[in-house]
């Protein structure tokens, strides 16, 4: 059986204002950028057998799986909510 790994978008402005994004297409912060860049050089150090990103279109999803497929050459697949 294979695992599945969870995680979620980097910081967007919701978030630092304390708001629930929910479905609204709301753009990662610079530090969410940071964030999900960090996780991904994460990532590739660890060499886990990550297969492909999922990932909603929401642009704060699809960015923060884009710089952890960078950093780990990982593929993304997007898939709608």
């Amino acid at each position: 059986m294979g695992t599945l790994y969870f995680t979620r978008h980097g910081e967007t402005i919701w978030n630092v204002e304390n708001k629930i994004c929910g479905a609204t297409d709301i753009a990662l912060t610079e530090r969410g950028h940071e964030q999900a860049i960090a996780l991904g050089k994460q990532l590739a150090a660890e060499k886990l057998p990550i297969d492909e990103i999922l990932y909603s279109p929401l642009v704060r999803a699809s960015e923060t799986a884009r710089h952890i497929s960078e950093e780990t050459g990982i593929p993304v697949v997007s898939h709608a909510i």
